[in-house]
């Protein structure tokens, strides 16, 4: 005997129950109040009504005014354009003794991948045209090291400009190497 049977028997045995599940339901169903079955409405009814909406708005389209252009305010005068501008501080100068040393810091930074240029130093002689002094390449891989390059300055009187310029690999990768610098060489005391 398999399980179901065990239980319909079971219910059999212990239901007080003596009635048919047939007479049931037709007790039920006599006390259920019967619902009306609702109407359809015809198809061309939606469609007469989206024509009726469709008409009405071309009709309001066509028949109203179009809005005014809108006007912009009148200017009494063209807005003034101010500008402001400062004056950059003068870059200070170091005074040093004719054929003295001077302590460039250089600035060293990564530089998108090219071909190295070999650092240089460049001295310019400051006036009403700039006259490059002396130009003379350096070991790239002593500035990467130490960052700072003594120099020495020239022994005639004036200002100079000096400049260090390049690009060293190191380390796989390409530096770039920049230092600037204005000195004043002051005329010998006698």
């Amino acid at each position: 005997m398999t399980l179901d049977e065990r239980i319909k028997q079971a219910l059999r045995k212990n239901s007080q129950w003596e009635g048919s599940a047939e007479a049931l339901w037709a007790q039920i169903a006599s006390q259920l109040e019967e619902k009306p079955k609702p109407k359809r409405q015809p198809l061309w009814l939606g469609t007469a009504a989206a024509a009726v909406l469709v008409m009405a708005l071309v009709l309001q389209a066509v028949w109203s005014p179009h809005p005014p252009e809108p006007q912009l305010p009148q200017a009494d005068k063209s807005a003034e354009l101010r500008l402001f501008s400062t004056a950059l501080p003068p870059i200070p100068r170091e005074a040093v003794p004719g054929g003295g040393t001077v302590e460039l810091v250089l600035e060293v930074h990564l530089t998108p991948a090219g071909t190295p240029s070999p650092p240089q130093l460049e001295i310019w002689q400051e006036g009403t045209e700039p006259a490059l002094v002396i130009q003379e390449e350096l070991d790239g891989a002593q500035l990467l090291r130490e960052g700072v390059l003594i120099v020495q300055a020239p022994s005639e009187p004036g200002s100079y400009r000096l400049v260090v310029h390049g690009s060293v690999p190191g380390e796989g990768q390409l530096y770039a190497i920049y230092g600037e610098k204005l000195v004043e060489v002051a005329e010998p005391e006698n």
